[in-house]
């Protein structure tokens, strides 16, 4: 049996074990999502896509632009009781190991916003659409507010997508678990004003 034949066999057996645990899909249309990502090795975020993402995370902000241009996730956001805020983010790294890291880095523009608890809401929020365009089918339901936990790492910004719950919860007891250490970021950056992800993973084409 192939790894893409094992992975596709993982898949159904999860999913007819507990199609709830597919966000509410039926079996047979979770499984296909799954497996046309899987063969893709891509993933792709648009500016809506992270606009809505970051809007529902951030506690206090009335207003949320992002554009995507120059290398940059550009954010700006007015906020309640405070001055307006505009970040450049800018991805660095993905660290990805078997039963190990799932942190995506970034660098923040301006480099003191790493300090800023709003910054690292938004660097949250972006992990947690980042764990979606990776894993999507393979989690359950989407909450609102979704996001990772997020650390200084000298003058970035590094996020665990393990801490995203939705990750979180697969890991703790999903027989999709074996799943999220197979498929894993090779690369990701902003191009053509989306923000695309290479998917890395040990099955052949």
């Amino acid at each position: 049996m192939s790894r893409l034949d094992l992975l596709r066999s993982l898949l159904r057996g999860a999913a007819e074990a507990g199609a709830e645990r597919l966000g509410g899909l039926r079996p047979v249309a979770g499984v296909r999502a799954a497996i046309a990502e899987v063969r893709a090795r891509r993933a792709t975020l648009t500016e809506p896509m992270l606009t809505a993402a970051i809007s529902g995370a951030v506690d206090g902000a009335v207003g949320t632009t992002v554009s995507l241009r120059g290398g940059q996730i550009v954010v700006d956001l007015e906020l309640e009781g405070r001055a307006p805020l505009s970040l450049g983010i800018v991805p660095e790294l993905a660290r990805f190991a078997p039963r190990g890291a799932k942190e995506v880095v970034f660098r923040v523009e301006p480099p003191d916003a790493v300090r800023d608890a709003v910054a690292r809401e938004v660097v949250g929020a972006l992990a947690g659409a980042i764990a979606r365009a990776l894993w999507g089918p393979i989690l359950g339901p989407r909450p609102a507010g979704e996001h990772a936990l997020v650390e200084p790492e000298g003058g970035r910004l590094r996020a665990d997508l393990r801490t995203v719950p939705a990750v979180r919860s697969t890991f703790e007891g999903s027989p999709l678990a074996v799943a999220l250490e197979v498929i894993s970021i090779e690369s990701f950056a902003v191009e053509d004003r989306a923000l695309r992800l290479r998917i890395a993973l040990p099955l052949p084409t």
